[in-house]
C-alpha cells in the first residue's frame, strides 16, 4: 500500500471469497438461527416473570392477601422461571458447541482452498514477498475466519433475536415505553458503522506492519548463522523495536478511536436507560401503566441496549477481521501467469527431446535475462551450460519445469509446447536438482520420499546409494529416521546436497536438470557421486548447469552463455583450441581452480 492510499474494504470480494466455503454447512445457519430464537425468547420471558411476580405481590399487598395464599400465587410463576433458566443454560450449552463445531468446519474447508490458491501462485511472488509476511497473512487469516464463523455469527444472530424479541414483547406491552426504548438504538448502530469504517484505513497499516515484524524475525531466524557471524544481533533487535513501535502507533490509533466510542456507547445507553425510567415513572404515577410493567420494561430495555451493544461492541473485531479477509483476498483472486490451458495435454510416453526455439525472457523488474536461446537436445543426450553467474543458465533451467514462460519463443519436450502441457505431467517428467537445495523439519526419509510417496524402504536406500548418500545416513544415530532440521541446516551443504540427489533418482524422472548439482560437494564424494551420475545419464536427456567444466567434459554439446546469449557451442576438446570464453574459463580453473 502507497503511503498517503486510503485503502478500504471490498466487502464484495471478501463475500464471494467466503460463501463457497458456508455453502456445504447452511444448515447450521438455520439450526443457529432457531437456537437465537428459542434462546431470545427464554431471555425476555425472565423479565416479564419478574414484572409478573412484583404486580402479584403488589395486588397481595394491597388486598390485603394472606402471606400463605399470596405465595401460592407466586409459586408457580418461580417455578416456571427457574425451569426456563435451566432449559436456557443447556440449550445455550449446546448452541455454543454447535457454534464452535461449525467455526471449525468453515475454518478448515476455507483455509485449505487459500492455502491450494496461494501455492500455485507463481514462483515470481514467492520470491518477491518474505515468507514471513507470508504466513502471517496466513495465521491472520485463520484468526478472522475464526472470528467471523465462531464469534460473529453467532452474536449478530443471537443479538438480533434478542433485539427483535424484546421490542416485540414491549410494542406488546406497552407500544409508548417501547419507543421510548429505542431512541438510544439508531445513533449507536450509526456511530459503530462510520467507526469501523474509518478504522478499517488504519487497520491496513497497521497489519502491514505486522507482516513486516514477522517477516523481519522470520529472516533472522532463517540466517541465524549470518546474523552472528556478522554480530548482528544488536542491529536486527533495533530493527525489530522500529518495526514494532510504528506498528504499535497505529494499532494504538484504532484503540484509541474505539475507546472513545464505547465510552461514547456507555453514555447513550445510560441516557436512554434514564430516560426510559423517567418517562415510565411518570406513566406508573398517573396511573397510566404499573410497576410491574416498569420493572419489566427496564429487564427488556436491558436486553434491547445489551443486544445492540453486543453488536456495536463486536465492531473492533470485525472491523480487523474484514482486513486480515480482505489482505487474505489479494491472493485469492491473483491471477497466476503460469497455469494450464483448458484442455492441456498430459505428457506420456515421454522420449526427452528439448527444444529452445529463439526464447527471450525478461523478470517483471525489466531485466532482459534471455536473448533469443535456441538450441535442440536430442533425446537421451547430455548438454551442459555453462557461463558466468547472471549470465541466464539457472533461469534456463528453471523454465524446463515451467516456473517461468518465456516472453517470446517457445520451450518444447517431444514436440509439445510446454504451455500446452499439464503442469504435474511436466514436473514429474523432469527431475531438477537446484544450486541450493533445501530440505523440509521432517525426517531423511520423508525427505527423500517427498519425490515418490508410496516408494519402499528399498527404493529410498537404492537412490540415497546411487546419490552417495547412504553411508553418511547409515552413520547417523536414528539413520533414515533422523530429523534433518529447518531447510535441512542439521546437515552439512554437500550432505543436503546428496539427500536432493537422492530424492530426484527416486522418482527416475525421464529428464535431468542439475543446476549445480555437485557445487558443495568435496572432490572425492563428488568424484565418486560424478561416476554415478553418469550411470543414471546413460540413455535420459540431461541438461548440466556448470562452473566448474571438470564436470562436463563428456558432455555431447557444451553451451557457453553470456549476457543470456549462447555464444559458443561444441565439445570440449573443440571448444578449448577456439579463442572465446569457454578457453579463458579452461584456462583460470586448470591454473589451479578445477
Amino acid at each position: 500500500m502507497k503511503k498517503g492510499e486510503r485503502k478500504t474494504i471490498h466487502y464484495r470480494r471478501i463475500w464471494r471469497m467466503v460463501a463457497p466455503s458456508l455453502k456445504p454447512w447452511r444448515w447450521y445457519l438455520f439450526l443457529f438461527l432457531f437456537f437465537a430464537i428459542f434462546l431470545a425468547i427464554c431471555a425476555v420471558t425472565e423479565p416479564y416473570l419478574y414484572g409478573s411476580i412484583v404486580d402479584s405481590i403488589i395486588l397481595s399487598v394491597d388486598e390485603h392477601t394472606s402471606v400463605f395464599p399470596a405465595f401460592q400465587l407466586i409459586l408457580p410463576l418461580l417455578f416456571v422461571w427457574g425451569g426456563l433458566v435451566l432449559l436456557e443454560t443447556g440449550v445455550n450449552a449446546f448452541y455454543m458447541f454447535l457454534s464452535w463445531k461449525f467455526g471449525n468446519e468453515i475454518l478448515g474447508v476455507f483455509l485449505e482452498k487459500w492455502y491450494h490458491r496461494v501455492l500455485f501462485l507463481d514462483m515470481e511472488l514467492f520470491k518477491g514477498e518474505r515468507s514471513g509476511e507470508l504466513l502471517r497473512k496466513f495465521d491472520n487469516t485463520w484468526d478472522a475466519v475464526w472470528d467471523v464463523s465462531f464469534r460473529g455469527v453467532r452474536t449478530f444472530l443471537e443479538a438480533g433475536m434478542r433485539f427483535i424479541a424484546a421490542l416485540s414483547f414491549g410494542l406488546f406491552l406497552d407500544w409508548r415505553l417501547a419507543l421510548v426504548s429505542l431512541i438510544p438504538v439508531p445513533l449507536s448502530i450509526f456511530i459503530g458503522v462510520i467507526n469501523m469504517r474509518a478504522a478499517s484505513h488504519q487497520q491496513h497499516t497497521a497489519s502491514m506492519y505486522w507482516e513486516k515484524i514477522t517477516g523481519h524475525v522470520a529472516d533472522a531466524f532463517a540466517n541465524i548463522a549470518t546474523v552472528k557471524g556478522f554480530s548482528n544481533e544488536g542491529r536486527f533487535v533495533k530493527i525489530f523495536a522500529k518495526l514494532y513501535l510504528t506498528s504499535c502507533k497505529h494499532q494504538f490509533a484504532i484503540n484509541r478511536l474505539w475507546a472513545i466510542v464505547e465510552a461514547g456507547y456507555g453514555a447513550i445507553y445510560i441516557f436512554g436507560r434514564l430516560l426510559l425510567f423517567a418517562v415510565g415513572a411518570w406513566f406508573v404515577l398517573n396511573g397510566s401503566t404499573t410497576l410491574g410493567t416498569l420493572i419489566m420494561f427496564l429487564g427488556f430495555a436491558n436486553f434491547l441496549f445489551g443486544s445492540v451493544q453486543m453488536i456495536t461492541m463486536a465492531f473492533p473485531n470485525l472491523s480487523k477481521s474484514l482486513v486480515y479477509l480482505d489482505r487474505a483476498s489479494e491472493y485469492w483472486y491473483k491471477i497466476p501467469e503460469i497455469r494450464e490451458k483448458p484442455k492441456a495435454k498430459t505428457l506420456t510416453r515421454v522420449k526427452g527431446q528439448i527444444i529452445f526455439d529463439h526464447v527471450t525472457f525478461s523478470y517483471k523488474d525489466s531485466r532482459r535475462v534471455l536473448k533469443d536461446v535456441s538450441f535442440q537436445v536430442p533425446d537421451g543426450q547430455v548438454f551442459a551450460i555453462v557461463g558466468e553467474s547472471g549470465a541466464g543458465k539457472s533461469t534456463l533451467a528453471q523454465m524446463m519445469l515451467r516456473h517461468y514462460d518465456p516472453v517470446g519463443g517457445s520451450i518444447l519436450i517431444d514436440g509439445h509446447d510446454l504451455r500446452d502441457l499439464t503442469l504435474k505431467s511436466l514436473r514429474s517428467s523432469v527431475g531438477f536438482v537446484m544450486q541450493e537445495n533445501l530440505l523440509f523439519h521432517d525426517t531423511i526419509l520423508n525427505n527423500i520420499r517427498l519425490a515418490k510417496p508410496t516408494a519402499s524402504m528399498k527404493e529410498v536406500e537404492q537412490a540415497a546409494k546411487r546419490a552417495q548418500a547412504h553411508s553418511f545416513i547409515k552413520a547417523l544415530p536414528k539413520k533414515y529416521d533422523s530429523m534433518v532440521g529447518e531447510r535441512g541446516v542439521k546437515l552439512s551443504g554437500g550432505e543436503k546436497q546428496r539427500i536432493a540427489l537422492a530424492r530426484v533418482l527416486l522418482a527416475d524422472p525421464p529428464i535431468l536438470v542439475l543446476d549445480e548439482a555437485t557445487s558443495a560437494l568435496d572432490s572425492k564424494t563428488e568424484h565418486d557421486l560424478q561416476c554415478a551420475l553418469k550411470e543414471t545419464m546413460k540413455g535420459r536427456t540431461t541438461l548440466v548447469i556448470a562452473h566448474r567444466l571438470s564436470t562436463v567434459l563428456d558432455a555431447d554439446q557444451i553451451l557457453v552463455m553470456d549476457k543470456g546469449r549462447i555464444v559458443m557451442r561444441g565439445i570440449h576438446k573443440d571448444l578449448i583450441k577456439k579463442e572465446g570464453l569457454y578457453k579463458q574459463y579452461w584456462t583460470i580453473q586448470a591454473g589451479g581452480y578445477l
